[in-house]
């Protein structure tokens, strides 16, 4: 038998990997995210008038400033003009899953750009909505109940209404024992109904910058706050010199023997009271008119502050306000200096963020909260191993002179070929007829020549029409 050798360290394999997670440990938190919650609400904002319903209830004040109001719009106009489509399903029925998806935005009762008209204003100003979507039997738009008509009768379920529930109705949130968000707590003073609980996993729920998990997110008008409570005050302060001629009413006393600071004296209290009030109601209007004793002038001495002062404040509270919403573009024109270079630098920065706001916050909550539910709802009628997702265009598209130049450039290199494929994205960028479009009408009769005219170049080509390569040369 061979001498049995004795086994040493260096003959065993050595382990250079961490052990696997057990169960308990792969399921279970250690810790928490830190959030601040004192019972159902967040705490995190640490200014108080802007905490909670009063916060809510401020952020729709400054939305009535047409400043703010403009800032929002343009956040919201360029994402409501984007096409959304459903793509991405995989399996048998994935044709006929991406087009139950896409008719889902036209069989509501509500319009699909006056859901999304909502949701980003409402998200945008408030930080966070929450809807709750309400179903239907497709059973055709013989209905007795509006609501629950459709354009198609396969008996399949579909969205029937998405419900807001009204920000400034919020009174916290509720969460599991193991910090899992559940329920939005609602109470809505106009059903008289007290505290409602609405379950979150029958809703959806949008949130812009929830950090560390803020139900609430954060108002995009947040960074607008300093700039609209200065800009609100200002606003003021020119109203106010406008109506008092663009100063302050003061009464000079000339008369040395006129004491009207004796509170002793009946007549000089009541005097000195007159002046104190015609002072306070010193304003243009249909009613301007005043008694001047003698022994007294009157004259309007201009502020130590000048009306241009509060105009150039006003505009850079506004600046600060659009720049809140990096829409600081807007502004430019209204100021004689400014670079044209730097207004299609920050419009490309602004488009690249609300691709970025409508891809991440929005579509992506779609896809992920609301889709699945659907198909869910619908389990057994499609055989699909992806679900299709709801996808928008690109906000940045580019024009044809865009185009010219790098297509020009990449044909001579020989790095594209020009085909069928670049001249259909050609067209589409410069929204021009389709090819088929194009040869119908270049078969269109031509009008008649005038006698003893010559047919010129372009007759005597035919029926030929623009391809990419014309684009190219």
């Amino acid at each position: 038998m061979p001498a049995k050798t004795a086994a040493t360290k260096a003959d065993k394999p050595r382990q250079h990997y961490r052990l696997p997670l057990t169960f308990s440990e792969a399921v279970t938190q250690i810790g928490t995210t830190g959030i601040r919650r004192v019972g159902p609400y967040v705490r995190e904002e640490y200014l108080r008038e802007l905490q909670g319903r009063q916060g809510r209830a401020k952020f729709r004040q400054m939305y009535n400033n047409d400043v703010v109001r403009r800032a929002i719009r343009a956040v919201k106009l360029p994402m409501l003009a984007a096409t959304w489509t459903a793509e991405g399903a995989e399996g048998p029925d994935a044709d006929k899953a991406n087009e139950f998806l896409e008719q889902q935005k036209d069989d509501m009762v509500h319009s699909w750009h006056g859901l999304l008209d909502d949701v980003i204003t409402g998200t945008s100003t408030y930080g966070a909505s929450v809807y709750q979507v309400l179903y239907k039997r497709r059973l055709g738009s013989n209905h007795k109940e509006p609501d629950k008509r459709s354009q198609y009768d396969d008996g399949l379920w579909g969205w029937a209404y998405w419900s807001p529930r009204g920000q400034e109705t919020w009174e916290g949130w509720v969460w599991d024992e193991d910090g899992r968000l559940t329920h939005l707590r609602q109470l809505d003073q106009y059903a008289s109904r007290g505290i409602v609980e609405v379950p979150l996993d029958r809703s959806v729920h949008f949130v812009i910058e929830g950090r560390m998990g803020d139900p609430n997110g954060e108002s995009l008008l947040r960074a607008a706050y300093e700039p609209w409570y200065g800009l609100k005050h200002a606003d003021n302060w020119i109203g106010i010199l406008t109506e008092r001629m663009g100063g302050i009413p003061v009464f000079r006393v000339t008369d040395e023997n006129l004491a009207l600071f004796d509170d002793a004296n009946p007549e000089m209290a009541s005097l000195r009271a007159y002046l104190e009030s015609a002072g306070t109601a010193f304003r243009i209007d249909e009613h301007m008119a005043g008694l001047i004793p003698y022994g007294i002038e009157f004259e309007v001495e201009a502020p130590p502050i000048k009306v241009d002062d509060l105009i150039a404040y006003i505009r850079l509270c506004s600046w600060r306000i659009l720049g809140s919403v990096l829409a600081q573009f807007l502004e430019l024109g209204q100021a004689p200096q400014g670079s044209y270079a730097k207004s299609q630098s920050d419009k490309e920065f602004f488009l690249l963020a609300e691709e970025a706001l409508l891809g991440h916050t929005i579509a992506e909550t779609i896809n992920r909260q609301e889709v699945p539910r659907l198909f869910g709802m619908n389990a057994g009628s499609f055989n699909l191993e992806k679900l299709p997702r709801l996808v928008p265009s690109d906000l940045q598209v580019p024009t044809l002179a865009d185009l010219a130049g790098p297509l020009k450039d990449l044909t001579a290199a020989m790095v594209l070929t020009p085909g069928p494929a670049l001249e259909e994205h050609v067209r589409n960028a410069g929204k021009l007829p389709k090819e088929e479009e194009a040869e119908e009408e270049s078969r269109e009769p031509m009008p008649n020549r005038p006698e003893g005219e010559e047919p010129g170049e372009d007759a005597e080509k035919g029926d030929e029409h623009w391809t990419v390569n014309d684009l190219l040369t």
